[in-house]
């Protein structure tokens, strides 16, 4: 009994040592409280451009006919590693946050200055703005939604889960470790990420989507739509086209099998596993759809 007694004793101090001295170190220090907490409200006059810049934290941006202007409010979170980085980083964040105002351009710059190694941060955006504006976005941890009613939109991230709802304008969309849902294009509308699935959705325009790791699906809502270029290296892609497209469908696998729609009426005369050459009406929205190592699927909507 003494030696069961000892081994959970020496048990209890060797988890004790470790989730103190190796681990707590390792926990990403968002899950403690901050040591600096600070909420500033900005509000300026529309411009035609947004241009945020931001490091660590999320991103939402809002549209209203109410507003007249440019509301923003930003929440920060300092994270010091010690009690002692407690006035570094209070000292810190009241460097945070640079506006620049021009007639064209309202720029956000989260940190104007390097910040402290020993001191984490997080910047999280909440913007309201009238409609109609263009959005430039550069972010590297964080994640981004853009409600419906802005124009053109530029997004780049790092780390950065995207999603955006029925742009007006041109769309832009990168990252590398994210995930990307875009709906309701309009215009020529470009989507890429390394390591995440896309979703989107057209109504008008051209698309280009590509991702090295993950699936792509994507829905032709309209017969407005010029050109639709889909690749995938490592996952699946499913082609929704609206009844009454008109398209030349080119699709194809390394790996895969390629699945399509019975409508497809197939130009080569012998159909092969992995590609399939086909129109639908006069063929004139130009598709190619790409995968290495996954299933192509082409669909026709029936709605």
């Amino acid at each position: 009994m003494f030696r069961s007694a000892l081994t959970a004793t020496l048990i209890a101090i060797a988890i004790q040592i470790f989730t103190v001295g190796l681990l707590a170190p390792k926990l990403p220090r968002e899950v403690l409280p901050p040591g600096v907490v600070s909420v500033r409200n900005y509000s300026y006059s529309s411009v035609p451009v947004l241009y945020l810049q931001n490091t660590d934290g999320a991103v939402r941006i809002n549209t209203s006919e109410t507003v007249n202007g440019i509301q923003i409010e930003a929440g920060i979170r300092a994270y010091p590693t010690t009690a002692t980085e407690l006035p570094l980083a209070e000292e810190y964040v009241e460097s945070l946050i640079q506006i620049a105002e021009t007639d064209n351009m309202l720029h956000i710059l989260s940190e104007p200055e390097e910040r402290p190694d020993p001191l984490d941060l997080r910047i999280n955006y909440s913007i309201t703005t009238s409609p109609g504006i263009d959005l430039a976005i550069e972010i590297d941890n964080g994640n981004v939604w853009v409600s419906e009613g802005c124009n053109q939109v530029t997004i780049e991230g790092n780390n950065t889960d995207v999603e955006v709802q029925s742009p007006e304008g041109r769309t832009s969309v990168k990252t590398i470790n994210g995930r990307i849902n875009v709906l309701d294009c309009r215009e020529e509308t470009f989507l890429e990420t390394v390591n995440g699935s896309i979703m989107t959705s057209m109504s008008g325009g051209s698309l280009q989507a590509s991702t090295v790791t993950g699936s792509i699906t994507a829905t032709l809502l309209s017969q407005e739509i010029s050109a639709c270029d889909l690749t995938s290296l490592n996952g699946t892609i499913t082609l929704v086209m609206s009844e009454r497209l008109s398209a030349d469908v080119h699709a194809s696998t390394e790996q895969g099998v390629v699945r399509a729609d019975t409508s497809l009426v197939p130009v080569r005369s012998v159909e092969r596993r992995r590609e399939i050459h086909g129109t639908l009406g006069k063929g004139d929205t130009k598709i190619s759809v790409n995968s290495m190592n996954g299933d192509v699927t082409l669909q026709r909507s029936v709605t």
